[in-house]
């Protein structure tokens, strides 16, 4: 187990054995204005779940998380996060819960160990010193510990940024696209902490944009227009698609890509390696046979993923109908 994981199992254990979410709150909204961004949110989460908050830009997401951190308050809705109240207690869940914005949010003239303990003062943290030095060896961050932060290349911000989100060992872990513009090795670390926190017995929700990213949570909350219109295990998510997922197979199968679109029922179609991926009405698969004949492909049945979930969204039937 990583050891600042280790270090945030300590604060998690109580609420590991408990019968309590960490997160529960219903029908929870928010506007500006005459805007709304945040329409009746409902959310259970519990000690080592990972939860991924998937949908387009504007969907709700952040919104909902920041809302979750304390930070925003919720217009209407109620519910606890960390046994606190939403509405009343904003101010003890911000002291306990990591949160990480998709923003740096780093003093670019700090250190690395001045960013790391202006945070734990922030938290009132006992011996500061010893989790601070802790962090800075748990993520590799010893040779730039008296570097101001912002001459760090945007991967080690990221994992400074993260460092600070966790030095007072939180429950709850919420990250705002903790990966972004992250290389394949780096995003890999920073789920392996992840997974490292939930395996210790702290809930973590990810919002993120990558849906290969979104099928390792445990559990995932699809938003669209400000509402979760689908929640569940990626592959329950993907088990519910009203649409058939086909595969097209041949020579230059991925120039095809806009013109089976124009195929009556076909939703999306996207390149996976060397097939085309379509996703359509079911109905339309005598249709696509002909569309596969005509340019010397063929055509397969395939089992659907989160992605294609997503993009079946808009069909017109709509999730879970027939």
């Amino acid at each position: 187990m990583p050891d600042l994981a280790r270090m945030c199992s300590a604060s998690a254990a109580t609420l590991r054995c408990a019968r309590d979410p960490l997160v529960a709150v219903k029908n929870i909204s928010k506007s500006y204005g005459r805007t709304t961004a945040v329409a009746g949110v409902t959310l259970s989460l519990w000690a080592g779940d990972i939860w991924g908050f998937v949908g387009a830009n504007g969907a709700g997401k952040t919104t909902t998380l920041r809302m979750l951190a304390g930070i925003l308050r919720p217009d209407g809705g109620a519910g606890h996060v960390l046994g606190f109240d939403l509405q009343r207690d904003a101010a003890k869940i911000r002291e306990r819960v990591g949160y990480m914005s998709q923003r740096l949010s780093l003093y670019a003239e700090l250190s690395v160990f001045e960013n790391l303990r202006f945070r734990a003062e922030v938290y009132g943290l006992t011996n500061p010193r010893a989790k601070i030095e802790a962090a800075i060896l748990e993520f590799g961050l010893v040779p730039w510990a008296h570097s101001p932060a912002g001459s760090l290349s945007g991967g080690w911000a990221r994992r400074l940024q993260l460092a600070a989100s966790l030095v007072h060992s939180p429950g709850l872990v919420l990250l705002d696209e903790p990966a972004a513009g992250l290389d394949a090795a780096a995003r890999q670390e920073v789920w392996r902490r992840v997974e490292g926190l939930a395996a210790a017995g702290a809930g973590v929700i990810v919002c993120t944009h990558d849906l290969l990213e979104a099928e390792r949570c445990s559990q995932t909350a699809f938003f669209a227009e400000g509402q979760v219109v689908a929640t569940g295990s990626p592959a329950e998510i993907a088990a519910a698609l009203p649409a058939a997922v086909f595969e097209l197979s041949g020579t230059a199968v991925r120039l095809l890509a806009t013109d089976v679109t124009t195929v009556a029922g076909v939703v999306a179609s996207y390149p996976q390696g060397e097939v085309l991926r379509v996703v359509a009405d079911p109905v339309a698969e005598l249709d696509l046979r002909r569309f596969a004949a005509m340019n010397s492909a063929s055509l397969a049945r395939a089992g659907a993923r989160l992605e294609d979930a997503i993009l079946g969204w808009s069909l017109p039937m709509g999730w879970g109908q027939t």
